[in-house]
Formats: C-alpha cells, structure tokens, sequence
C-alpha cells in the first residue's frame, strides 16, 4: 500500500504550548523508543534551543479526533524534546548548572524576556504525516533505521548522558584535537565517531578510581556524574598535567608504538601514577609530584626501546620472559584491566625506578 508522502513544515515552540493547551496534542507513549530523560539532557535540550541550533526533525501524524471536530496532532518520534521543552515552559523543572552555566537554576519565568522569546520562537523542522496507520508508523522508522550507520559506544553515551562528565570529557577531547592529530592517535575518521572522546573519558576514570577494564566501566561514570561531578576542577587540572608532560617530553611519540590508543592510555597511566598516584597501582611511587630531569629524559627512551622490543617480536627475535610478558599484553585484550597493568608497570619501572 503506497503511502501519502510527508510535508515537511516548521512549527515553533508556542505552536506546540497552544495545540498542548487545546487538548489537541498527543504525546505518543507507544513508539516511545527510549528511557525518560533526566534533568542534564532537558537542559541540554534548552540550551541548544536558546543557542538556536538544530534538533533532528520531529514526526507529527496529524488526523482528526473521534467527533470530527478537531485536528489532532501526534508526536510519534521526537517526544522527549517536545515534552522537555513544554515541561520547561511550564516550569517544571530548573536548568542544570553542569549544561547551562548562563542560566544555571533557573526556571523559564525567571530567564530575561528576550530569551523567553528565544525559545517561545525557536522553530522544529517537523514531517507531517495525513491519516496514517500504526503500521505505518512502524515501516517508516524500520526504513529510516536501514539506511542509518550503526552507532558506536560513544555515539550511544552521545545521546544518553548529557552531565558534568559527559561536558568534562567532551570540552577536554575538543582541547586537544591538535594534540590527538599530530601524535596520530587518531585519524580524522575515528576522531568523527568520537574515538578521541572515548579515550578521555578513559582517562579522566584512571584519575578518578585507577586502571578499569574499559567494556565495565565506562557507562558507569558517564551515569554517576552525570548531576554533579565534585572533584572536576582537580581531575581537569591533572589530566591537563599529564597530557603537557607527555607533550613536552615524548615529541617523537607518533613514530612509537604508543601512539596507538591502547598503548597511550597505559603510557598516561603510568605517569599518572608517577605524579599523582593512581589508586589501584601496585607499583610503588616516589612522594612528588614532578619529574626529575633524569626521568623526563628517559620517557621518551623508554617509549622508544619498547617500540622495538614490539618489532623484534614480529621478526622472531628471542625475548626475555618480562619482554614477552609486555609484548603480549600489548597485543591482546587490551581494554582489559590485566594486560593493560602489565604495559603499566613496565613503562613506570622502566622510566621512574
């Protein structure tokens, strides 16, 4: 059955307030296709609204109701914005000081005018469907959804958390994009599906609790910090700490084995651990919180004599036992808390004992 093509409108926020006020809007719980958002991602929402960028399009079914004597509109995909921001207009809830600072605490009536207007005004692209079925309803999102690329770990966390840490990691990955190009720790592509955010946020939990196995632990901190985070500013200044150290003394870091992703977060691991501690490191440290020149220059060594102990590897060359301890925890598993504290512990031995 051939369906009534779409006509793609633009309806502004107080469209949406007067249809919800004259009963002639419906909120579709039954193609609800995700959890009810908390107050962090409706901030977020009013804060890309007040900003005016753009929102993904909002699908409307617009039929008549039972008497045939009103137009009914129905949000079937798009319900948690509209709901968000009716929620918001009505004064339901205050802005979240981890995403608008501006306007942190605030309720809409206590915003100035003009941007109440903002968001009174601020227009959703919409697809408006005549008279079609829930069948229909379903096909479309089934087609949509074929032609869409699979979403990564970090594209879902994207849509799911929108806190304190989520903003933490996301502004500090921003930060150091050069950073992340020049070390050719990512290629442009994976730096589009959000690798580099990933990885930061990977080192922001070393800071935080120590080494994690990476498939348990993420999501968790995204979760948890996700109204407050306490300890930003001190974590924030850390990582900072760690990124200029490597930065300053490893500047042939992109020819090294260490550029991988995987290598580079038991190389910022482990002097993590050298300047602050990292919790659950076995490895004794001494009790400073700087480098000696001595161990500034062997960092870098280090990186370098481990990078061949990887080649000789693949050309059959002998190894000591601790030597095929470390190339194979490089090699394998590598998200995982055992391998990643073997390539730990023998980058800080080798540079800071």
């Amino acid at each position: 059955m051939n369906m009534t093509v779409p006509t793609r409108s633009s309806y502004t926020v107080s469209d949406f307030v007067d249809w919800s006020h004259a009963a002639s809007l419906i909120i579709s719980p039954k193609f609800q296709r995700r959890g009810v958002w908390k107050t962090p991602a409706k901030s977020y929402l009013i804060d890309t609204i007040i900003k005016g960028y753009p929102v993904p399009p909002i699908y409307i079914r617009v039929g008549q109701s039972l008497d045939k004597k009103k137009t009914i509109r129905e949000v079937v995909d798009g319900q948690q914005r509209i709901t968000s921001v009716l929620d918001y207009v009505r004064g339901r809830f205050a802005l979240s000081k981890s995403v608008v600072p501006d306007y942190a605490g605030q309720r809409f009536d206590d915003l100035p005018g003009d941007v109440q207007d903002r968001i009174r005004n601020y227009s959703f692209i919409c697809e408006v469907f005549l008279g079609i079925s829930d069948d229909q309803v379903l096909e479309i999102f089934r087609r949509v959804n074929t032609y869409s690329v699979a979403l990564n770990n970090q594209e879902l966390r994207n849509g799911r958390w929108f806190g304190e840490f989520k903003e933490t990691a996301y502004a500090l990955a921003s930060k150091y994009l050069t950073f992340w190009r020049n070390n050719k720790i990512f290629s442009e592509q994976k730096i589009a599906r959000m690798a580099e955010v990933e990885l930061t946020s990977e080192l922001l939990i070393v800071l935080i609790d120590g080494v994690q196995d990476k498939k348990k632990s993420i999501d968790s901190y995204y979760e948890r910090f996700d109204e407050t985070f306490p300890d930003r500013e001190k974590i924030v200044k850390r990582f900072e700490r760690v990124i200029a150290e490597i930065g300053e003394n490893c500047p042939s870091l992109s020819d090294t084995a260490f550029s991988r992703p995987p290598l580079f977060y038991s190389l910022f691991a482990a002097l993590a651990h050298r300047l602050y501690g990292v919790s659950n490191m076995s490895v004794k440290r001494k009790p400073t919180s700087t480098l000696s020149s001595g161990e500034a220059e062997r960092l870098e060594v280090t990186l370098i004599a481990l990078t061949e102990v990887i080649e000789s590897s693949a050309d059959g060359s002998d190894l000591s036992e601790r030597e095929a301890a470390f190339v194979a925890a490089s090699q394998r598993q590598t998200d995982n808390i055992k391998p990643r504290m073997t390539v730990i512990k023998e980058v800080y031995q080798r540079t800071f004992h």
